[in-house]
């Protein structure tokens, strides 16, 4: 029995991204991924492919240069990955955020270089290393011979405190194999220092709620489909504002809405960063009319364990 033809999901002029995550599991299993940190996140129901297709189908936008990002944990570990990127409208460009441990010769007979391909002043493919997890040399080799088929990829790292002269070693080495490898700034507490450059500093992981208006440039759809308006809530699983699949698109996209949690904010959301067109200045969410105190943040220590790791939650608890 066919389904009912669902309206088109339009995005909102001023969006910036759609994040797809499959699935929050990952093949990897790095100490400080902070899809381990809540517990809960890799237990999310996955949706099939079939409805993913359906889904992300209805997505439009009046430029149509939003490209779709797949990423999770890892999104090559949903069962359903090709059928769900094969499905795909053509007119519907692709990004792919992945830790590229996947079998060589199936990705490549299953998705041809030009799918996942499109003018940006960075790569389609963003892959990323996990130091401690993955080997540099054999992940390079991987992805200079992915270059050398015709694929639109590059590397990322996270520019961690503790290994920046390592990163910056096997970043050398990439740029000698013709490959493009970049940074990301590290974001939070690490041995009594504040990294990342936020745009609302007193946002995250405050000890103090405030009451705050906010509007997100990002559609976040979790693995069962679910939509978020920023990060925090969707790794919280909070406030949800819609389905993928609800005949009716999701309220407030684009709008500026109330929030009850301001000092809950995820860094993702609020940092200071470079928009798909590599201009610097951006951020997620803005935020406006923030008001004074009115209540405690009674699960702060817990937010720095589900957000920045163990280590930090115990330095933020002695001196809280």
């Amino acid at each position: 029995m066919p389904h009912e033809e669902l309206p088109p999901i339009v995005l909102p002029d001023n969006f910036n991204y759609v994040a797809v995550f499959l699935s929050f599991a990952c093949m990897l299993r790095c100490t400080y991924c902070i899809n381990h940190h809540g517990g809960d996140l890799v237990k999310k129901r996955w949706m099939s492919g079939h409805d993913w297709v359906r889904g992300l189908n209805r997505l439009k936008s009046s430029r149509g240069d939003i490209p779709i990002t797949l990423q999770g944990g890892e999104p090559t570990v949903h069962k359903h990955f090709y059928q769900i990127v094969q499905g795909l409208r053509p007119q519907i460009p692709i990004d792919l955020l992945t830790n590229l441990e996947v079998d060589v010769d199936e990705f490549m007979s299953m998705i041809p270089p030009q799918r996942i391909k499109r003018e940006a002043p960075y790569a389609s493919i963003r892959v990323s290393y996990h130091r401690g997890q993955q080997d540099p040399d054999a992940l390079l080799k991987r992805v200079r011979y992915f270059l050398d088929k015709g694929y639109h990829i590059g590397v990322w790292a996270v520019d961690h405190p503790d290994y920046m002269e390592e990163s910056r070693q096997v970043q050398i080495q990439a740029q000698s194999m013709g490959i493009d490898f970049r940074l990301k700034e590290f974001l939070g507490p690490h041995n009594g220092i504040t990294y990342g450059t936020m745009r609302y500093p007193e946002a995250v992981n405050a000890k103090m709620l405030r009451n705050a208006d906010c509007r997100t440039s990002e559609l976040l759809i979790d693995p069962s489909g679910t939509i978020f308006r920023c990060h925090s809530d969707l790794y919280a699983n909070r406030f949800p504002i819609g389905h993928l699949l609800d005949k009716e698109p999701p309220a407030y996209l684009g709008r500026w809405v109330p929030c009850a949690v301001y000092g809950k904010c995820n860094s993702c959301d609020i940092k200071v960063k470079n928009n798909r067109f590599e201009e610097y200045g951006h951020s997620s969410v803005e935020v406006r009319s923030i008001s004074e105190p009115y209540a405690e943040n009674k699960e702060y220590v817990e937010e720095v364990i589900n957000t920045y790791g163990k280590q930090d939650a115990t330095a933020a608890a002695v001196h809280r």
